[in-house]
């Protein structure tokens, strides 16, 4: 390989006393030779929620008049061997060579020409002081002098690196530690200057586009070794960085550090939560979320009064519409038996596990308790008790459509509490009331007869589960239920004074949490509902939080059609102005094809209404 020297007689020609920046901008890889081309492409500011875009172009001094094509063809040459050694490095990392490439398509690279004049005091000043460099890979060329001391990683000492002629020391940068999750590391280091000697050096800054987004390489993490650092943008770091070039700042520069993943403490692996859904440190409460008085309905006046009744479904109509979600007073569940199951759930739930686990559930009985519960492929921090209303309830043997073999799921017991199995089936029994009575409101919502929806639940796979969440070491790590939508037609929760639940705002994407409300239902539409509605209807996505010092306790209706119902866009809501979105699907495929994934971590999604959408 050719080396491309610039010496420090040509160094002192093109800059006199002067520093200066050079930021380029590649449209490709691969050396081409080709003019630089500006601009490049920046964040317009470090604010995250500032989505706005800016361009840094060069500037260029009038003399030397050569300077700006010697730094463009340097800058190419250059770029050749870093992209070389972030090759090299991949394979040292048993990567393929090309790892690292797609990051540096709209590089933020940028070369810098640095001058140290004499100082009369050197002992008191740095050239540099003591730093990490925050990009991928640094390639410095320094003249005879010398004056780089990095910090021996051993035992701390400073050590000088002696100049040798025509070779460039490398380093590796904060991202190449990010992406290696530490196994390779950035070190510090410093320059120092002298009382005789000006010195000069020329690092070239290889960065990726300002859009990547540094976090551990999948391929370098597993159970045993867990990402160290949390996504973080690099754009947004790069233009925080720039500001402390400008004024002094009252708090420490940005540093990786401070994307550290927080102690995991007692967490599993398992439970860990892709860091984009991670909890943020701030709760916003929903406030939004529609809280609807069913008392217009539920009074006998109702009955003779039809306009008692129109409010309510416009109300309904409305939070379906927007939120997906609507929260219930006044809906005519008698609490005792809330009470009663709530209390039933807390004695099953601080038994010892040997005991729970009697009636553990298993792909053949897919009924009881739970401990390994998965979303998404990822384990939820929380047990659960699953039963389903109807006693046996046919389901298809299997998700195999060819298959046409039904089974039974028979509901499991416990021995402790005797009272649990009463206060189960009782409550079921209210709260199917107030299902059966919100979906014909809904019905009325969409111009729809009040009866529409009830032949499809005359055979219901209805199940109520019972969740406890217990309190979490590590909460911003974990979730009690990872983001997801319900599958069935519409859910019925009821949540302790605790609260935990987050809806995904449709507007804008934001987590709200649902403040919980005495003696409220909260209502949340199902896919099947949104297919009915041809999505006139929206299921929303929501999840569960957990806490380090209380236990929580929810209790989930989930209503459901019989397992031979065949999910489509209803008729009198398509048109040929609005055809039907969604091709058909058989429920209880779909239904036994979800249950799978309670019981094993899947290579691929998980089965979604999306890969039915036409």
């Amino acid at each position: 390989m050719e080396w491309y020297w610039i010496s420090s007689e040509r160094l002192r020609l093109l800059l006199g006393n002067s520093l200066l920046c050079l930021w380029r901008k590649r449209g490709r890889l691969g050396g081409m030779k080709k003019a630089l081309e500006e601009p490049t492409l920046v964040p317009a500011s470090p604010d995250p929620e500032d989505k706005e875009e800016t361009e840094w172009y060069n500037q260029w001094p009038e003399h030397p008049p050569e300077l700006r094509e010697v730094c463009e063809e340097y800058a190419r040459e250059v770029e050749k061997l870093a992209l070389k050694l972030m090759g090299l490095i991949a394979l040292s990392l048993g990567l393929p060579e090309n790892r690292f490439s797609s990051y540096f398509k709209d590089q933020t690279t940028s070369v810098r020409l640095n001058h140290y004049p004499a100082c009369p005091s050197p002992q008191l000043a740095l050239g540099v002081g003591r730093h990490k460099d925050g990009g991928a890979l640094t390639v410095l060329a320094q003249d005879d002098v010398g004056g780089l001391e990095v910090r021996r990683k051993t035992d701390g000492a400073w050590i000088r690196v002696k100049p040798t002629p025509n070779a460039y020391i490398i380093n590796v940068g904060d991202i190449i530690q990010v992406w290696t999750n530490e196994k390779y590391q950035s070190v510090e280091h410093r320059v120092m200057v002298n009382s005789e000697k000006e010195r000069f050096s020329i690092p070239y800054f290889l960065n990726p586009s300002h859009y990547t987004i540094i976090k551990p390489l999948e391929e370098l993490i597993h159970e045993q070794n867990l990402a160290k650092y949390r996504p973080y943008s690099w754009g947004k770091f790069m233009t925080n960085r720039k500001l402390s070039n400008f004024k002094k700042l009252n708090v420490e520069n940005i540093q990786i550090h401070h994307f550290r993943s927080p102690d995991m403490g007692e967490v599993d692996p398992a439970f860990i939560q892709d860091p984009d859904h991670w909890p943020k440190f701030f709760i916003i409460e929903g406030e939004g979320i529609p809280l609807i008085d069913l008392s217009p309905i539920i009074s006998p006046d109702s009955i003779t009064d039809p306009k008692a009744i129109e409010g309510v479904v416009r109300e309904i109509g409305s939070a379906c519409k927007g939120w997906g979600f609507f929260q219930v007073i006044n809906h005519g569940v008698q609490l005792d038996k809330l009470r009663n199951i709530e209390a039933a759930a807390r004695k099953f739930f601080a038994l010892p596990l040997e005991e729970k686990r009697k009636i553990r559930r298993d792909e053949k009985s897919v009924l009881g308790y739970f401990d390994c519960e998965r979303t998404k492929n990822v384990r939820d921090w929380k047990e659960v008790f699953d039963l389903t209303v109807e006693e046996p309830t046919l389901v298809p043997a299997s998700p195999d459509p060819e298959d046409k073999e039904e089974t039974e799921w028979h509901n499991r017991w416990p021995e402790y509490p005797p009272e649990f199995r009463e206060a189960c089936e009782e409550y079921a029994q209210e709260i199917e009331k107030l299902a059966m009575r919100l979906m014909g409101l809904i019905a009325l919502s969409l111009g729809l007869p009040e009866n529409r929806f009830s032949r499809y639940f005359k055979d219901q796979t209805t199940s109520i589960t019972l969740n406890y969440y217990p309190p979490c070491p590590s909460p911003q790590l974990a979730l009690g239920v990872g983001p997801h939508k319900d599958g069935g037609a519409l859910t019925v929760l009821a949540q302790d004074e605790v609260g935990g639940l987050e809806v995904k705002r449709k507007t804008d994407g934001e987590w709200i949490r649902v403040k919980p409300t005495p003696n409220a239902y909260v209502i949340n539409v199902g896919d099947g509902l949104q297919v009915w509605s041809n999505d006139i209807y929206h299921s929303v996505e929501h999840r569960a939080m957990v806490n380090s010092e209380k236990e929580r306790f929810s209790i989930a209706y989930s209503l459901k059609p019989s397992h031979y119902t065949l999910i489509k866009p209803l008729e009198e809501l398509i048109s040929e102005e609005n055809p039907a979105k969604y091709r058909p699907y058989n429920w209880g495929k779909f239904l036994t094809h979800r249950k799978l994934t309670n019981f094993k971590k899947l290579n691929v999604e998980n089965i979604q209404i999306h890969h039915f959408r036409l």
